[in-house]
């Protein structure tokens, strides 16, 4: 082939190379163009954020390459003149070493405008995937694939600085088989975790070609027991600080990483920290987000399940909370309420309630959020079972940490059942405290369902007592001093019968009457009764000891068991006692007039209860007024 074919050949070839930088030179122009709108208009003000840096060296990059195309493209016109001119002009060898030279820095600036092309992609591409989650761990993940790829490493490692203990933290570790490396490599020091430690401090990059040979690093121990050959580690740094650092590096390739490398990973690491803080971040207000969550679902069951009513409103007084009870207190549905204004929300409401009215005045008159009491007494529709129901509110303005208003809480106190309470509580020491044990009293009031003062017929045991010679007393003592006697002798009995547990129904003249197993049911009713008149027999012989002899009473007590009607007797809204009426009261209070002195008499139906528990004398017939057939009856002598 001749000399001027080989020229056209070449000039064709430069000229098809022309037109190509030529399009590269445009499409560059365009997106310098592009960039300069980005880095130069519109984030202009933002120069401290790194991915503004970033697109301003990429911008700088451009335009440099820009202008170095126009100058390869110039340089190649001149080429493909000289080549295509009249051959004759210079001497080969001069026309040869000029076209080579000239080749050969355009092969050099194609080279570096390619690679440089490349880097710029690459780091698109890079921020492109890091922006593309915000969930923490997999942000981490993509980190340390992509920096492995980038960097060619034969593993990477990725640790953070807690923000709280300030501690270095292994996060993730991935190999070039797009593997998860173990933490327990971190743990156990097979890397160099001091020069980790010293770029995080120094927020300086390191990079060494062969670490078993530099002297900087030969010392630390595991560098050398691992034989790791090729290190590169670059601090994650954004807002200036430092968050952590990426570690990369080789066991088996020295001179794996070069200043290039570095300078790229910089690069990458301006923009993972980017990433990483933001997923932090992201993770943070997730956290946040999730905790409101739960401390809002909290708050909501507390006041689901909070006796009393809560109903809260906002600065405009539209009601944001109405709780379970507050429905049921002021029979109202939280969907007839809930984002309406108080004031139309309580409008179907008695007026005499004062809702309205209260709220109205609660800002004015308590603007520094003072609780506003309000008690009220009213009827309420849809509680038809409760003639009257007792409230009371309390009011107090909402204020934020700057004391500014936004809104009003309303707690709602449902006193009616503790009313009600109260009433049947003075109600049952009304009837009962005098006549049974405070023991009883209290049973009665923690449970007043198990009082039926409207009487009920069940089986009882009763005891009747009665003073003899009481004729004798009045008529050789002055009245004042016979009551005063008879009551001493009367408290003395009763105490004894409180010892278990009976009540005492009445007070006859000179006799009295108490009962077991009611008001409340008492399994050994028979075997109280018996041990309370034997213990009323002793207290008053005892009793006797200590008086004169012309003014010592005896007394004759009777025992019955059987069914009889207990309940409160007497006039409505008047007098009133809790007493049994029966022929089996009748019956108890026969064989009280028909006993001797200081004895106790038996009847049969109490005797078949507690044989097995007392002394008794033989069994008698006994007749008595207003029964037909005789009593069957024994004194009692003891207890066993």
């Amino acid at each position: 082939m001749s000399f001027a074919e080989i020229a056209e050949k070449i000039g064709n070839d430069l000229r098809a190379n022309g037109d190509a930088l030529l399009r590269i030179s445009r499409l560059l122009h365009e997106q310098s163009r592009k960039l300069e709108v980005a880095v130069e208009g519109k984030y202009a003000h933002e120069t401290s954020d790194p991915r503004v840096r970033l697109l301003s060296d990429a911008l700088h990059v451009t335009r440099v390459a820009d202008l170095e195309l126009v100058r390869i493209y110039q340089s190649m016109q001149r080429v493909q003149a000289l080549v295509q001119g009249p051959v004759a002009t210079f001497p080969a060898q001069i026309h040869e070493g000029t076209f080579e030279r000239e080749r050969e820095a355009l092969t050099t600036s194609i080279t570096n405008l390619t690679q440089k092309r490349n880097e710029l992609e690459t780091l698109y591409d890079i921020g492109r995937t890091l922006n593309s989650t915000l969930e923490f761990d997999e942000v981490l993940r993509l980190v340390m694939d992509r920096v492995i790829e980038f960097v060619h490493a034969e593993r990477g490692f990725l640790m953070l600085v807690n923000p709280t203990t300030e501690e270095l933290e292994f996060r993730i570790a991935r190999d070039n088989q797009v593997q998860t490396i173990p933490e327990s490599v971190f743990a156990t020091a097979q890397i160099s975790r001091n020069t980790v430690k010293r770029v995080i401090r120094t927020r300086k990059p390191l990079l060494t070609d062969d670490a078993q040979t530099d002297d900087m690093l030969k010392e630390q121990v595991s560098i050398m027991a691992y034989g790791i050959r090729s290190i590169m580690c670059a601090p994650l740094v954004v807002r200036n600080h430092c968050i952590g650092a990426v570690y990369v590096d080789s066991r088996f390739n020295a001179r794996l990483f070069h200043p290039k490398h570095l300078e790229l990973l910089l690069a990458f690491c301006d923009q993972a920290a980017i990433a990483i803080d933001n997923a932090r971040l992201f993770a943070d207000l997730n956290k946040a987000i999730q905790q409101v969550r739960e401390d809002k679902q909290y708050m909501d069951n507390i006041f689901g399940s909070i006796a009393n009513g809560v109903v809260t409103t906002d600065a405009s007084g539209l009601i944001t909370t109405f709780n379970a009870s507050a429905s049921l207190i002021l029979r109202i549905s939280p969907l007839q309420v809930q984002g309406k204004h108080y004031s139309e929300a309580f409008g179907l409401l008695p007026r005499a309630l004062g809702l309205i009215e209260l709220l109205n005045s609660a800002r004015t008159e308590h603007e520094h959020g003072t609780v506003v009491p309000h008690e009220v007494e009213c009827e309420i529709p849809g509680r038809e079972q409760e003639t009257t129901v007792s409230l009371n509110f309390y009011v107090s303005s909402l204020l934020d940490t700057q004391g500014e208003y936004i809104g009003m809480a309303l707690v709602i106190d449902d006193r009616t059942a503790l009313k009600r309470s109260e009433e049947q509580a003075r109600q049952i020491r009304s009837i009962f405290e005098r006549y049974v044990h405070p023991k009883v009293v209290e049973q009665l009031i923690q449970d007043p369902m198990a009082l039926n003062l409207g009487g009920e017929t069940k089986e009882i045991s009763i005891v009747f007592a009665d003073i003899r010679g009481y004729t004798r007393l009045s008529e050789n003592m002055a009245p004042e001093e016979v009551m005063h006697l008879i009551n001493r002798y009367l408290k003395i009995m009763c105490e004894a019968l409180w010892e278990e547990e009976g009540t005492l129904t009445a007070f006859q003249g000179d006799a009295l009457m108490a009962i077991f197993n009611a008001p409340l049911p008492q399994e050994d009713h028979a075997l109280r009764a018996v041990r309370a008149a034997w213990k009323m027999r002793m207290a008053v012989q005892e009793y006797q000891h200590s008086q004169p002899e012309e003014i010592r009473v005896s007394f004759g007590i009777g025992v019955n068991t059987g069914p009889a009607t207990v309940g409160n007797v007497g006039a409505l809204e008047r007098l009133q006692n809790y007493t049994a009426i029966g022929d089996a009261v009748n019956v108890a209070s026969r064989l009280q007039n028909s006993v001797t002195d200081n004895n106790i008499l038996l009847n049969v139906s109490t005797y078949q209860y507690v044989q097995q528990y007392v002394q008794v004398g033989k069994s008698f017939s006994l007749a008595v007024k207003n029964k037909r057939s005789p009593l069957t009856v024994r004194y009692l002598f003891g207890l066993l």
